[in-house]
């Protein structure tokens, strides 16, 4: 007994020790994955760390680059006059080199992204899938470290204060050489009301109040005046509870002081109740967050030779800012921490700011200016925001997502349509442009001829062959006959019209083309005994007779051409002359060239009054940048286009659109294509000859077209009898 006691009891020993033994082994195992994952987390920190590592050497490779040359600058002061101008003209060459090495290399970042973006290379992180669950874990695990990172950039970019400077004098911007010692506060010496700074005297001014109603143009304004200053502006985003508060307290000292005068039997005060209502919309833009809110603070400072300038200068500025309604003080005692505020530090030493809205600290804020400028365009006029020279390339195709060199211009009548599409016409003809024009109204003759140009005339003794086509392709024969179709059935009344009939005579008389043409009469004698014999014969016969039966073929030899349908006068047959004109240019462009032409179709609404020709219009819209050509619409009707889905179409694939002067009941319907904010609505209905609004790259901005003096006898030339 005793020894079977012994047994077991080994045994239960030894199965104790295999079962720490087993614990011990799971114990271990499961530490091993812990450190594991541990490991592959450490070595993912590692892997994301040394990304950012390398971002870093790679902007202090850069910063290394464009401080070097500051470097050799310190040694040329010791140099002589001579040879240190020429040492500091080698650096700047090998500057020079340098950036544009760089500019080539970052061209298409250049050309896509903002210079100004405070945000320029951050790049929202992406999850790179997989379909091996690991894989995919550890990069969910880089993802969330790169995604973490992202937004707290973005939250500093949103939260960062904003320190604007800009400096100019009497004859411009200017940079000096080495302004250090300006900033060394033993050279400068404080007055009450001015600071005197080596030889100059320093006055400092901040802003106290602005005008109720800001326009966009006010800083600009200020920017483009004759007087020589610094200003200095801080910006930061602040909570709207704090705008709102204000607000509120300020409406109901209003509403109190009203409250009194009608107790006391007067009557209310127009002002203060028109504050009231300004308020009242001002805090509902707030609270429904149309409007937020920023700290603001506007310095200036002035600089004079003696006291006499400065007190000169003084009263010019007060008279200039107040008649833009801003209120400027100079701060008293207190001048020289005001010209350090000045001074691009991003110190705020003065803490006099105001809580704004956004769109007021939009309009009082510099550089906020829309720019079109395109080396190798043609001049179109000056930027109304900041005189800034205009230049747009219609053929700029596929660079910044342009996708055509279509062109729209729409105004009312004698607002300066022709005068601007001529200006266009004449600069492009002198980039060898080929210019056809479709004149409905006699309005480019005397220009044509001026320029050296051809006139081709349409009336009954100078018809058109409406069956001419310059191709032999199959697919661009059975593309006329559509035409021819839809030509023909401006004719025909509509219970006569057989298009089935109409369509098997026009394949038949192009079945052995090109050896036997087509010609009218062999049309007509296809078609006798059909219902629409009689209408088409009116075009042979009859009082329509010459127009459209004529042998005679167009060409487009000329670099220059105007196809005049003035003779035709206020009749019906316009709009098809148009369609089959236009439709027969277009088969002679269909041709692919290195030559660039551009196709001006005046009164083009008129192509808009037949669903058939709208879609032709909208084909030869959409197509013409594949025959190297644009289309130039030119209407005083553009709820014709509004109106209608093709019209619609058309305005949309066109890349640069020309507004002149429009009547306000149409604005409204312009919002969805062509987006204003209201002040912009407001302009647009009050335009002047010559003044446009210019759509283009995702931008628009007013232009103030200008003629150069050669251009103006051409321009300008009058209808012709």
């Amino acid at each position: 007994m005793r020894k079977k006691d012994t047994l077991l009891t080994r045994l239960k020993k030894k199965k104790t020790q295999f079962d720490l033994g087993v614990h011990l082994y799971a114990d271990l195992q499961s530490k091993n994955k812990t450190a594991s994952r541990k490991l592959e987390e450490l070595q993912e920190q590692i892997e994301y760390e040394d990304k950012k590592l390398q971002k870093i050497q790679i902007l202090a490779e850069h910063n290394q680059e464009i401080y070097s040359g500051l470097e050799e600058l310190k040694d040329i002061r010791s140099l002589p006059l001579e040879d240190a101008e020429k040492k500091a003209l080698a650096i700047y060459q090998n500057e020079v080199k340098r950036l544009e090495i760089l500019l080539e290399k970052y061209r298409e970042q250049v050309v896509q992204k903002a210079i100004n973006n405070p945000l320029i290379g951050l790049n929202e992180p992406k999850l790179i899938w997989s379909i091996k669950p690991k894989t995919f874990a550890r990069n969910m695990r880089l993802y969330r470290y790169e995604k973490k990172e992202y937004r707290d950039a973005i939250e500093r970019a949103k939260q960062s204060e904003i320190h604007v400077s800009l400096a100019k004098g009497i004859n411009g911007v200017h940079v000096t050489s080495d302004g250090s010692k300006h900033y060394k506060p033993e050279n400068t010496q404080a007055r009450s009301s001015h600071i005197t700074l080596d030889d100059k005297l320093i006055a400092t001014y901040y802003l106290t109040d602005v005008p109720a109603f800001l326009t966009d143009d006010v800083l600009f304004k200020l920017a483009t005046s004759p007087l020589p200053f610094t200003i200095s502006m801080f910006i930061e985003p602040t909570n709207s509870q704090e705008l709102i508060k204000k607000a509120k307290e300020r409406l109901s000292v209003l509403e109190l002081r009203q409250a009194e005068r009608v107790q006391k039997g007067k009557l209310k005060d127009q002002q203060t109740e028109k504050s009231i209502e300004e308020i009242s919309q001002f805090i509902y833009e707030l609270v429904h967050e149309y409007e937020k809110g920023f700290v603001y603070s506007f310095y200036l400072s002035i600089e004079a030779k003696d006291k006499e300038e400065l007190k000169l200068l003084h009263k010019e500025l007060k008279n200039f800012t107040d008649g833009l309604e801003l209120t400027l003080t100079k701060y008293i005692y207190g001048q020289k921490k005001a010209f350090e505020t000045t001074l691009p530090f991003n110190e705020d030493r003065l803490q006099q700011n105001r809580i704004l809205q956004s769109s007021a600290v939009a309009y009082l804020t510099p550089f906020v200016a829309k720019q079109i400028h395109d080396p190798k365009g043609i001049f179109l006029g000056v930027n109304r925001y900041h005189n800034s020279l205009v230049f747009v390339n219609p053929f700029t195709i596929d660079e910044r997502n342009i996708n055509n060199s279509n062109i729209n211009i729409f105004g009312q009548s004698g607002m300066g349509k022709s005068v601007t599409a001529k200006l266009l016409a004449t600069r492009l003809y002198m980039r060898n442009t080929q210019i056809i024009i479709i004149d409905p109204e006699g309005e480019y003759l005397t220009y044509a001829k001026a320029m050296g140009g051809e006139v081709v005339d349409f009336s009954r003794k100078n018809g058109i062959n409406p069956f001419s086509i310059s191709s032999q392709d199959h697919n661009d024969i059975l593309d006329h006959i559509g035409v021819l179709k839809t030509f023909f059935k401006f004719f025909i009344r509509s219970q006569r019209y057989d298009g089935a009939v109409l369509d098997k005579v026009l394949v038949e008389l192009y079945d052995k083309y090109p050896k036997v043409k087509p010609s009218f009469k062999k049309f007509l004698k296809a078609l006798k005994g059909s219902t629409m014999y009689d209408d088409i014969a009116v075009l042979d016969n009859g009082s329509l007779q010459g127009v459209f039966n004529s042998d005679r073929e167009i060409e487009l030899g000329n670099d220059l051409i105007v196809f005049n349908l003035s003779p035709l006068g206020e009749t019906e047959e316009k709009a098809p002359a148009m369609y089959l004109l236009t439709s027969l240019i277009w088969s002679l462009s269909n041709q692919v060239t290195k030559k660039k032409k551009m196709l001006f179709i005046d009164e083009a609404h008129n192509l808009l009054v037949d669903t058939d020709v709208a879609v032709f219009y909208r084909k030869l819209v959409k197509q013409a940048r594949k025959r190297n050509m644009g289309v130039v619409s030119i209407t005083q009707d553009i709820q014709d286009f509004l109106d209608n889905d093709l019209g619609k179409a058309i305005i949309t694939n066109s890349e640069t659109k020309i507004l002149l002067k429009q009547s306000y009941a149409t604005i409204p319907l312009m919002e969805n294509i062509f987006p204003m904010t209201d002040e912009e609505k407001r302009q647009l209905g009050e335009l002047e000859i010559g003044e446009i609004v210019l759509y283009r790259q995702n931008e628009h901005m007013r232009v103030d077209i200008l003629s150069l003096p050669h251009e103006d006898r051409l321009i300008e030339m009058k209808k012709s009898n």
